[in-house]
């Protein structure tokens, strides 16, 4: 029986046709979607849903993994969890597997302490064969954080479903607030505390932020999913993302899809955002971590319409050139698989 040559996928079927078709470009191979969605809604309960769908369904692809030979993690965690089974019931390597957008963010105490050797354990195994990480930092990170060569880590720039022009808006946006939207390596301390003195409107999309002491301008939003959260970027006058450890890669998928949206983003360094995505002054601005220029940034933005104008076009500009989700497929395809067959 000839193997198939599968993707995992927690996303929808129109997310993954895209991504396939540009691997399948690339590639000059036929790749079959297999989509499993564990991610709905944000809570105590269905948190603890995800978890188990996370180790059930990759559980069912390990009792049929004989009828693959090449496996690519879209959800990192379903082909984390496939190479979890593997070794830990010693089994033949059957496949080639790649882990796609491969993050590790630590956490604290003790489950921070299983957490790694969770991790660690799946690393130093044989069973994963390429790790690709959405920035270059990411990838120092990793390989000092799990004393592997960086030969197993690749860094391919991320890319995202262009929501913008499926959602096929018919009203103007309002543009009348700024934007930060996200969960995790986010400062938003930082953020709340600029915001006391500044004149303009926040509004922060996040379902784990809980903060009562904030600024009559700045509004927590815990319960934007879906389809609703692209409501906020059409409408925002720019996205700011305040990123705590630069180390970390977090905020490529917010950042490219507000670039979709064609909106301009502040965003901080230190921060894999600065390092592999954002062009100074060209698509977006970036800032050190500090009060005043990030209100110096934001009045640009709302003062210099020429400047914005730029901002806004460049971003849409970059995005469909680098950052598609066929584009990403081709990446993937050329580089990752590309290092399985040489």
């Amino acid at each position: 029986m000839k193997k198939k040559n599968v993707v995992l996928f927690d996303s929808s079927i129109e997310e993954a046709k895209e991504f396939i078709e540009g691997l399948e470009e690339a590639t000059d191979y036929q790749w079959i979607p297999i989509i499993y969605n564990s991610n709905k809604g944000r809570n105590k309960f269905t948190n603890i849903v995800r978890y188990i769908k996370y180790f059930t369904f990759p559980a069912r692809i390990f009792l049929k993994r004989k009828r693959y030979d090449i496996i690519i993690g879209w959800q990192e965690f379903y082909g984390l969890i496939f190479a979890f089974y593997c070794r830990l019931f010693h089994v033949r390597k059957e496949n080639r597997l790649i882990i796609k957008n491969f993050i590790y963010n630590p956490k604290k105490g003790f489950i921070g302490h299983v957490y790694f050797k969770f991790m660690n354990y799946i690393v130093k195994s044989e069973y994963v064969d390429v790790y690709i990480c959405a920035s270059k930092t990411m990838v120092d990170y990793c390989c000092e954080t799990f004393n592997e060569p960086k030969e197993k880590f690749v860094f391919i720039p991320f890319g995202v479903r262009d929501y913008f022009e499926e959602m096929g808006f018919m009203q103007a946006p309002t543009n009348d607030y700024i934007l930060s939207l996200g969960r995790s390596n986010r400062d938003w301390d930082f953020l709340i505390k600029s915001f006391k003195s500044l004149p303009y409107n926040l509004k922060i999309v996040c379902d784990t932020l809980k903060e009562n002491d904030v600024p009559k301008n700045v509004e927590i939003l815990n319960d934007v999913w879906g389809d609703r959260q692209f409501e906020y970027i059409y409408n925002c006058k720019c996205m700011v993302i305040p990123i705590d450890n630069g180390k970390i890669a977090s905020g490529d998928t917010v950042l490219l899809t507000a670039m979709s949206f064609s909106k301009p983003s502040i965003i901080t360094k230190p921060s894999c955002l600065a390092d592999d995505y954002v062009e100074e002054g060209y698509n977006g601005i970036v800032i050190n971590k500090n009060s005043d220029e990030l209100e110096m940034a934001i009045k640009k933005v709302f003062e210099n319409k020429e400047l914005y104008d730029e901002l806004a076009t460049n971003s849409r500009k970059f995005y469909l050139e680098k950052h598609s989700l066929h584009a990403y497929g081709n990446r993937v395809g050329e580089k990752a698989v590309g290092m399985l067959n040489k």
